[in-house]
Formats: structure tokens, sequence, C-alpha cells
């Protein structure tokens, strides 16, 4: 008995709504139809691809591996129905956009003119720390505070980052705590330190910031650039920070006038976006956007 491709449906149906009779309802059939397709299937396959527990039919290991190459064959003819159609070539639709949080405050501000030109455009920040697969479609585009080393993506500098040393307002004015130009080697002993976390750590100046203070010394530590921030905010130390993200914050003292790390922001697509126009779009606002705050992002503004 040969593969009908069409069965795959029933499969992936099954996987994201969990039961027969929900995948059944997503796919507009009967219960029934959906079972017969599921068997037919698995007879094709020589291969069981369920079972039957008390709580109704599961899909088993081989069934998860079925319903994973039906997801791909499901994205790649929404893929072709897109170009097919022209999708790509319009100003319309959705980009998702993967960033950092403290990337994505700073990013609003440039998606206010993509909003008044081009209405059509849904731009959807998806925000964490975590990196998304730009391959497997989990985003369309993606600006990162590190160089991505995936050679299947194509990147682009958009900006220099800087990073300082930080204290709340109400910290210097309690402790009298100041610096000169260059910090001494030591200068950090003895002031409570607010550290990074998580892959967050990894960055310039969470890397500086663990090279020139002592473990007993950190009072607390943050998974994300904004949690840091609001527990300098909340006098409960000192923390390095990206200029751009403190600045024009008044309730924040930033205590070196000179750069204490620096790191870099990156734009980053898949090489079949590059010619999708909504995302082209969006890839514009941002580009321009960093290119006008370029001071504030170095952390000489």
């Amino acid at each position: 008995m040969g593969l009908d491709w069409d069965d795959l449906r029933f499969v992936l149906a099954l996987r994201r709504a969990g039961s027969l009779g929900a995948a059944a309802r997503l796919l507009k059939v009967e219960q029934s139809t959906a079972s017969r397709r599921l068997t037919s299937l698995e007879a094709a396959l020589g291969a069981q691809l369920v079972a039957r527990t008390p709580e109704g039919v599961v899909l088993n290991e081989a069934g998860l591996l079925v319903a994973a190459v039906a997801e791909g064959c499901d994205a790649s003819i929404d893929d072709l129905m897109r170009r097919i159609g022209g999708e790509d070539q319009r100003p319309e639709g959705i980009v998702r956009l993967a960033t950092t949080e403290s990337m994505a405050t700073f990013l609003m501000a440039g998606l206010v003119s993509l909003r008044q030109e081009h209405p059509k455009i849904q731009v959807q920040v998806v925000v964490g720390s975590a990196t998304l697969d730009l391959m497997r479609r989990e985003a369309d585009l993606a600006v990162r505070l590190f160089r991505e080393k995936n050679p299947s993506l194509v990147t682009r500098k958009l900006a220099d980052i800087g990073w300082s040393l930080y204290a709340s307002r109400a910290y210097v004015e309690r402790t009298g705590v100041t610096f000169g130009a260059e910090l001494a080697p030591g200068a950090l002993v003895g002031h409570p330190v607010i550290g990074y976390a998580g892959p967050t750590a990894r960055s310039p100046g969470a890397v500086w910031l663990a090279d020139n203070s002592r473990p007993e010394d950190v009072v607390l530590t943050g998974e994300s650039i904004p949690s840091v921030l609001n527990a300098v905010k909340a006098s409960l130390g000192l923390a390095v920070l990206p200029c751009f993200a403190a600045h024009g914050d008044a309730s924040l003292v930033r205590l070196t006038p000179s750069l204490i790390a620096r790191g870099e922001a990156f734009l980053v697509i898949p090489p079949d976006h590059r010619d999708t126009v909504r995302v082209r779009l969006v890839m514009d606002a941002v580009t321009a956007l960093c290119e006008s705050q370029r001071k504030l992002l170095e952390g000489t503004a």
C-alpha cells in the first residue's frame, strides 16, 4: 500500500490538538474519518503510531517522529504558497522579530515610522535571552548582542554597544561613592555588586564585572539586563549596564565617564528572507534607528 501524504495531516493535527476528537474538529472531519486515516497511515508505514490509553489516543515515539516530518512539510507548503501567491513581494503580513528585553525597548521607537508608512505590516516582537532558531522559522529576523556563528545565516553589524558602571542616585547620596575617569584595580572591593547569570553572563559588561569584583561582594544576580537595571534602581548595589539602557533615567548615575566594556549589535536573517519585502522593510527600519542613535548605543551621547 502506498503512502498518502494527505494522511500526514491527521498525525500533525493529533499532536497539535492533543486528542483525536479535537484533531477531527481541527480538520473539520468526523472522528471516525480521522481514526480511519491514521490506521491507513500506520498500514502504509508498517508501524504503530499511536497508543490507546484510558485518557484517549496519544502519539507514541514513532508517531511523534511522523508529526515532526509532517510539520516540516506543512511549513514548506506554506512557504511555497506564500512565494507563488506573491505574498513575499507585498508590504504586508506578520514579521517576527527576536531580540533581548533591553533591545526590545530601544527598537520600539524605530517601529513608529514603519507603522505609519506600512500599516499592513504587523511586527511581533519575540523577547527572551534564549536564541531562537531562524533556520527553523522560529523568527523571521533577530537583533542580537553577539556575533552569529552559523554560516547559513546572513549577519550585518548594526552598532557598537558601550557599557559603563552605574548606581542609583539614592545609593550615591547615601554612600558618597565616587570614581575617577579610570577605575583602579580593586576599586569595587567592598561595594555591593549586582551581577549577571544565565546567557547574559557572557555579555561584555557582565564578563568585565565578574573579572573585577569579588564573589563575596555579589548581593544579587539577574538573567536579563532589565532585571539588573531594576536592582540598581532599588539601590541594592552597583552594576555594569549598556549605556543605552540606562540613558535618560534620572534615578541612575553613571559612575565612569569612560567605557569599561564594549560589545556589538547584529541584525541576523535567514538567507531566503533577503528578498521578502515585509522583512526587508523591518530590517531597514531597525538599521535606520541604530544609525540615527549610534552615539547613544556607543555610550558617547
